[in-house]
């Protein structure tokens, strides 16, 4: 069975669900050794058997040369877990957070857990080669989860600029849900285009549309051709259909067209249209009897709105979203004094929580002047900032549409 969700293009349109299910398999086979081994070198650790043997030179090296086997064996069953979880998840989106938030819990959370947990035995469970060795080897499956995390982030992001939001918001409408695009006069930028030129807007209706003629938007005045039927009346014939014709012609034989009623029906609805001065002074139909607020709502559900909102969201995102690293770059001293307070918050809390009156639980000493960790946990501060930030992009466009 297929655990990737359907999409129309990425990985699970171009696999085969016989070869999804053979990666499925492979995924679970490697990731239960990977787990295995994980938690066995842990326990070595916690259990305090890595540090019984300090001192004693033959258990020392015996130890040591346990965990780089145990270890290598690790890295080999975790290669094989993340290519073929890739392969499944390369459509989700949060599976790069996941990626990225198990990277920064196997780099900094562990040790924050031992620190806290065994705090009084903490220095002396870590304070021995084999020890040594196995945070090591953890920092370094912390770079081997987040090197994929960090690029499945920054596919999706880029995924994002290039297709726009496509979701429930521009699929669940009110007005227009069934409409399909059409070849329109197109605008040179898509977040500054008129309703008429949208895709959605229909040709027939367009050659005779009061909103076309104004060369104005219909979200700005607040009537449009899937809301209004008087949009469409006003859309309806030309001149020669606008004459009508004499009704009295067929009474001598008892006989009255049916078209020509519906024309004398049509003309009379268009006569009792309220309208009001537009643009170009073009008439624009106004309908009385609802509020500026119910109009808002007709326009926040319409699939021409929408679509120009994501247009919009399509040209936004890109610059709205790639403002955080410039940020960061121009901050970066202050971002790196900020975190290093921050830290140093953290180890004074958590050692005013230890019960051994631990004034500090020294955790920032191993990221404080390392530069190339500091590093680190910007790029994945800046890169978590980022996804936050098209995040609000989308909930002020799509939700707020704003």
């Amino acid at each position: 069975m297929r655990i990737t969700k359907s999409a129309d293009s990425g990985l699970s349109s171009i696999l085969s669900d016989q070869v999804l299910d053979v990666i499925k398999k492979i995924f679970q086979i490697s990731l239960i050794p990977t787990l295995l081994l994980f938690l066995y070198l842990l326990y070595g650790l916690i259990s305090g058997q890595m540090a019984d043997v300090a001192g004693k030179p033959t258990e020392s090296a015996h130890a040591l040369e346990l965990v780089r086997q145990l270890s290598l064996y690790l890295n080999i069953s975790l290669v094989v877990t993340l290519l073929s979880a890739i392969l499944l998840y390369y459509d989700e989106d949060a599976f790069g957070v996941i990626l990225l938030l198990v990277a920064a819990f196997l780099a900094y959370g562990l040790q924050l857990a031992i620190d806290l947990i065994f705090s009084s035995d903490a220095t002396r469970l870590v304070n021995n080669t084999a020890a040594q060795e196995l945070l090591r080897e953890v920092h370094l499956t912390a770079m081997m989860v987040g090197a994929p995390g960090i690029l499945m982030i920054l596919r999706t992001m880029f995924s994002r600029f290039m297709t726009a939001r496509k979701g429930e918001d521009l699929a669940n409408l009110t007005y227009g849900q069934n409409a399909v695009k059409e070849q329109v006069p197109k605008a040179l930028i898509g977040a500054l285009a008129h309703c008429w030129q949208l895709p959605f807007c229909r040709e027939g209706v367009r050659k005779g549309c009061p909103i076309y003629h104004a060369r104005t938007k219909c979200w700005k005045e607040r009537v449009g051709c899937m809301c209004e039927e008087s949009i469409i009346l006003l859309s309806m014939g030309g001149k020669e259909q606008s004459k009508g014709q004499d009704m009295t012609a067929g009474v001598g034989s008892g006989f009255v067209p049916i078209g020509d009623l519906l024309t004398k029906s049509a003309e009379e609805k268009k006569a009792n249209i309220p309208t009001r001065a537009g643009p170009r002074g073009v008439r624009i139909p106004t309908n009385p009897h609802i509020t500026d607020q119910q109009k808002r709502q007709r326009c926040q559900n319409c699939v021409i709105y929408n679509e120009h909102q994501r247009q919009k969201y399509q040209i936004l995102s890109p610059p709205f979203t790639l403002i955080v690293p410039v940020l960061v770059f121009f901050q970066f001293d202050n971002l790196l004094h900020l975190m290093r307070n921050l830290l140093d918050a953290i180890d004074r809390l958590i050692g005013h929580l230890n019960f051994n009156n631990q004034g500090s639980a020294d955790i920032a000493k191993g990221i404080s002047g390392n530069v190339p960790i500091e590093t680190i946990l910007i790029i994945c501060f800046t890169l978590v900032a980022m996804t936050w930030a098209q995040r609000f992009l989308e909930y002020c466009t799509f939700k707020l549409k704003i």
